[in-house]
C-alpha cells in the first residue's frame, strides 16, 4: 500500500476508544485518516516542545509519539504510539490521562 511509504514509524496495533469514535462520527472524521497523519509526522495541534520530542522519538526509533487533533469545535482527540511501537491508541484527552495514570501505578 503506497500510504505506508510515507510513515515515519510503525503504529503497531491501533485502538480507538468508544468515546473518541463517537466524536469522530459526529464530526464526520475517519479515524484511519488521523492515524495516517500521525504516522506521517503531521501531529496536529501540539506545542513546539511536543513536536520536538516526537521528532527525537522518531529519529531515535524509541520513545512515545503523541498527536492531538481538533475534530469538533473545541473537542480534541489525542493519539499516542507506545515507545516500543506495539500499540497506538486514539482517545479523548481525559481518557488518555486515565490510561496513562493506570499504567504508572
Amino acid at each position: 500500500m503506497a500510504k505506508d511509504d510515507t510513515n515515519l514509524f510503525p503504529l503497531g496495533r491501533t485502538v480507538v476508544s468508544k468515546n473518541a469514535l463517537a466524536v469522530l462520527g459526529e464530526a464526520g472524521e475517519n479515524p484511519k485518516r488521523l492515524f495516517e497523519r500521525h504516522a506521517a509526522g503531521d501531529w496536529g495541534v501540539i506545542e513546539s516542545k511536543s513536536w520536538y520530542l516526537n521528532r527525537m522519538a522518531v529519529d531515535s526509533g524509541y520513545g512515545s509519539v503523541a498527536s492531538a487533533y481538533a475534530v469538533l469545535a473545541d473537542v480534541r482527540v489525542v493519539i499516542l504510539t507506545q515507545p516500543d511501537r506495539s500499540n497506538t491508541v486514539m482517545a479523548l484527552p481525559d481518557e488518555m490521562q486515565k490510561l496513562l495514570g493506570g499504567l504508572s501505578q
